[in-house]
């Protein structure tokens, strides 16, 4: 039907049909929504000045908006880069919206992006960054007390990506995975994450994460308590509470898991006259 021809509406018994100029997208409300609170975070500006990537070439489109195009899809639940492609419809919307004029729609030009970070120092840089951001944002919503949970994911891996190794993986097992820690407020926010190879242990550096993340969060947050789900489930062997003595020393204020490490200190005692297998 070709509505230039149509100036009045069209009517098909008691429906009336109508038609708009300005672009439709099923992405609209959130579009509205997500633009106007990345504007009051001022998201642009920490991009721009944060994501340790430079680009010279004169057929550049921007930083800006290659992050901009994974966040979108990871917000409406994308969860590999070839999802880039679900908002695609209605792309008009998303460039008025957040103020672009180029969106990618192809996978790999995020993923040429995201290994233009391929030291140690640029990921250390931008892991800083992103930890400074995510309290700014906390300060910013004026949250100053909130539990603080702490816990590790299994992430399944299907390609030969760097750190997937075969561990324990309940989904699918024998399968290589990652194994990240995260830190994560009650409201939802995440504080830390450190990913990790799939072959790792839950409880692995665990310390370090902890005061890692406490540094992260703003100097009037009070955490209001600790939880620790899969680390906590992991210190249960004697011998593994005396090679993680500092491990008690940090969680040791938090009665909850003080109280059933003792009780595990107990109930793991070695027994008189009796030889472990080796």
């Amino acid at each position: 039907m070709n509505r230039s021809n149509r100036s009045n509406p069209l009517q098909i018994n008691q429906v009336h049909l109508e038609f708009t100029e300005k672009s439709a997208s099923a992405w609209g409300g959130m579009a509205a929504i997500i633009g106007k609170y990345l504007e009051r975070i001022s998201f642009r500006e920490w991009v721009l000045r944060s994501i340790p990537v430079s680009e010279t070439s004169p057929n550049a489109k921007g930083v800006y908006e290659k992050v901009l195009a994974q966040f979108l899809t990871v917000l409406i639940g994308g969860d590999r880069f070839s999802h880039l492609s679900w908002w695609g419809h209605g792309v008009e919307v998303f460039y008025e919206t957040f103020g672009v004029k180029w969106l990618p729609q192809s996978a790999s030009v995020v993923t040429r992006f995201w290994n233009k970070i391929s030291s140690q120092c640029l990921c250390e840089q931008f892991s800083a960054s992103a930890r400074a951001f995510a309290a700014s944002v906390i300060s910013w919503e004026g949250i100053e007390s909130d539990n603080l949970n702490l816990d590790s994911s299994v992430i399944t891996r299907y390609g030969k990506q760097e750190g997937a190794k075969k561990g324990y993986n309940p989904k699918k097992k024998g399968r290589p995975s990652h194994h990240p820690l995260l830190a994560f407020m009650g409201r939802g926010y995440v504080v830390n994450l450190w990913n990790r190879s799939g072959d790792t242990w839950s409880a692995n550096g665990a310390v370090d994460f902890y005061n890692q993340s406490i540094a992260s969060l703003p100097d009037n947050f009070n955490p209001e308590n600790t939880n620790v789900k899969q680390l906590q489930k992991r210190l249960k062997l004697c011998n593994i509470l005396n090679e993680h003595l500092d491990t008690y020393e940090i969680f040791g204020d938090f009665d909850f898991i003080s109280d059933k490490i003792k009780r595990l200190n107990n109930i793991y005692k070695p027994r008189k006259n009796y030889d472990r297998a080796i």
